[in-house]
């Protein structure tokens, strides 16, 4: 049951409107009709209300928005309010480990993707994690990398397929069976690309999604080497070339 509304602080065009509209939603349950009532007046009310402070700037964009895309006052309040805190948050973002030229670069491009303030607050947290992503792989991988792409490419040479009947340059039947590179599948700029060589291209986030594809299955190889890696500084006294002495 919604609390009581004080009818006498709605407009009456206001107070008809709501009315109608919960008699359209529930004309045979006046029950439901009067706690709808009492919601819609109330979030009016809070919608009325709606301490922009932390939003002052864009009020007008934030409550044209609430107008346009919802017929309740219960989503437009909630609306507001959802922006209202979204606007605050992407204002305030400032993480210590990111520059702040680079934070300012995301919240410029956040803006042009979409309207809503709630939707570029998720666009940013993405971005946010993103660069964060990046730069800790590169970091990670960057010391190690020639390790990684030499002992993939022992692996990757080890492949044999007894099914391949191989023939002499004659014609003639020279046995069955071939030993070839397996090709890697890397991931850039989100396209799949599968390599047999020519990894110096890729950076070091692209080359740490490399994987082997079976049929439907795959073995995310450089992901594998990374762990085997970890697992010998950690058990077996291995360690990295950055920090040797």
């Amino acid at each position: 049951m919604s609390e009581k509304a004080d009818f006498n602080a709605i407009p009456a065009e206001i107070l008809t409107d709501i009315r109608k509209r919960a008699k359209l939603l529930w004309p045979d349950d006046r029950e439901w009709q009067e706690d709808f009532i009492t919601l819609e007046a109330n979030s009016y009310a809070a919608f009325q209300e709606m301490d922009f402070s932390n939003a002052a700037l864009v009020k007008d964009d934030i409550v044209t928005q609430a107008m346009e895309y919802f017929e309740s006052w219960e989503e437009r309040a909630s609306h507001v309010e959802s922006e209202i805190d979204a606007y605050a948050q992407i204002a305030t973002t400032a993480p210590d480990d990111i520059p702040p030229d680079v934070i300012s670069k995301m919240k410029q491009d956040i803006a042009t993707e979409d309207d809503w303030f709630a939707m570029q607050l998720d666009s940013l947290r993405r971005a946010i994690d993103g660069y964060r992503y990046v730069r800790d792989t590169r970091e990670k991988v960057g010391p190690i990398r020639e390790l990684l792409v030499r002992m993939e490419g022992i692996i990757g040479k080890e492949c044999y397929n007894g099914n391949i009947q191989n023939y002499s340059s004659w014609g003639e039947w020279d046995g069955e069976g071939r030993s070839f590179r397996y090709p890697v599948t890397f991931i850039r700029k989100g396209v799949a690309e599968k390599c047999h060589t020519g990894f110096a291209a890729l950076t070091h986030e692209e080359l740490i999604t490399g994987y082997y594809k079976f049929g439907a299955n795959e073995l995310s190889i450089y992901r594998a080497l990374m762990q085997v890696i970890e697992m010998l500084e950690s058990e077996y006294g291995f360690v990295r070339p950055d920090s040797r002495g």
